[in-house]
């Protein structure tokens, strides 16, 4: 009897040795799960432009130290295709006196180098009326010059054959333009269908004219104003929109593909803690903020958040905020003296209308007080699309 009574006590020793050890397992399991970087973003309200401009984009021209843009949407809606640069030496904003041959909204541009030098190169968007153009255009700062290339027009459709509108969903790898995804509408003028596109195609600038676009593999999920992002040689395809019925819906959705390899991969790569669109992404090459990517600001059409996700060993970790919230904002790496910081200009307000002027700067640091992600993360519907 004594000796059952001893092996029972034994065996409730054991279990509860058993039972304790389990938090540590669990927690010791944790500690070794992944790495959220001790990093922050700080953002610093700039000059602004000189005028209220959104569903543009900027490109950083390093030896002229300056900011280009092709156009924008004004903010009394109306596209204007005069092109600005920013001098970020002197801190001002330039007309250059030229216009794009067909003024666009809705584009983002790849930096591309031909037989004529460095061009900055737009695939379709959205005119003055309003349609979906597939009008490919040209900018050469050099030579201060712009053409429409005719040869080549943007080929990307959705399964109904409507021309897609890719918006910012542009990335560029070895001297080669990515276009990636797309919608379209049914609502005038475009009077098409309302559905989204799954396509990527790549262009070439060097190749003979009328040849310089291919097919690449389709995405896993199709959507359009997607924000793309290069890293580690692979592009990633961020969030973006499904058009359902003439609304926008965010996705958290993002794929990641290296050129030259069969597939998007969906399935291995994190996506976002919430549903963004139509925003500006950098990778910075140096600094606590290397080989990442860093999200500025996360749209939910018709509205935005502040909040600056922020990419690495497959986890966004939200890492801060923009001082004034906005969506469809141009967004280019610039070199002020030694330090390389992140620049937003324009976009839309948080109240899904206004147009901004207003630009700001980031720089990656320390980490501070993290932000969790306490913010709504609903998708706003019942608004026309005006995009």
């Amino acid at each position: 009897m004594k000796q059952r009574q001893l092996f029972a006590l034994g065996l409730l020793v054991a279990v509860g040795l058993l039972i304790a050890s389990v938090p540590a397992v669990a927690a010791q399991r944790q500690a070794t799960g992944p790495k959220v970087p001790d990093v922050s973003v700080a953002w610093t309200t700039g000059t602004p432009v000189p005028f209220a401009a959104t569903r543009w984009d900027g490109e950083y021209v390093a030896s002229l130290n300056r900011v280009y843009f092709l156009g924008f949407r004004a903010a009394d809606n109306t596209t204007d295709g005069s092109i600005w640069y920013y001098d970020v030496a002197t801190d001002t904003y330039v007309d250059t006196g030229r216009d794009l041959r067909v003024p666009i909204s809705n584009y983002a541009i790849s930096a591309l180098t031909d037989a004529h030098g460095l061009g900055l190169w737009v695939f379709g968007g959205r005119d003055n009326l309003g349609n979906l153009v597939t009008n490919v255009q040209v900018y050469y700062p050099a030579v201060n010059k712009a053409f429409d290339v005719t040869t080549d027009p943007w080929p990307g459709k959705t399964p109904s054959n409507c021309v897609s509108l890719p918006g910012m969903g542009v990335a560029t790898v070895a001297n080669k333009a990515y276009v990636v995804g797309g919608v379209s509408f049914s609502a005038a003028p475009i009077s098409c269908v309302d559905e989204q596109s799954a396509q990527t195609w790549a262009f070439d600038p060097n190749a003979p004219a009328g040849t310089r676009w291919s097919a690449a593999p389709n995405l896993n999920v199709a959507r359009g104003y997607i924000t793309t992002a290069v890293a580690g040689g692979r592009i990633y395809a961020i969030g973006g929109d499904t058009n359902v019925a003439g609304t926008l819906f965010a996705s958290p959705t993002v794929e990641a593909w290296r050129p030259g390899t069969a597939a998007w991969n969906d399935a291995a790569v994190a996506d976002l803690p919430v549903p963004c669109d139509e925003s500006a992404a950098f990778v910075n090459s140096g600094g606590p903020l290397r080989g990442g990517i860093v999200l500025s600001t996360c749209g939910q059409w018709p509205n935005d958040l502040p909040d600056t996700y922020f990419f690495k060993a497959n986890v966004w970790t939200d890492i801060g905020a923009v001082n004034e919230s906005r969506r469809n904002q141009a967004g280019s790496l610039i070199k002020v003296g030694t330090t390389v910081k992140m620049y937003i200009a324009g976009g839309y307000a948080s109240d899904g209308f206004t147009a901004l002027a207003s630009t700001e700067t980031g720089v990656g640091g320390p980490i501070a007080a993290r932000p969790g992600f306490s913010r709504p993360a609903a998708n706003s519907a019942g608004r026309a699309t005006t995009n």
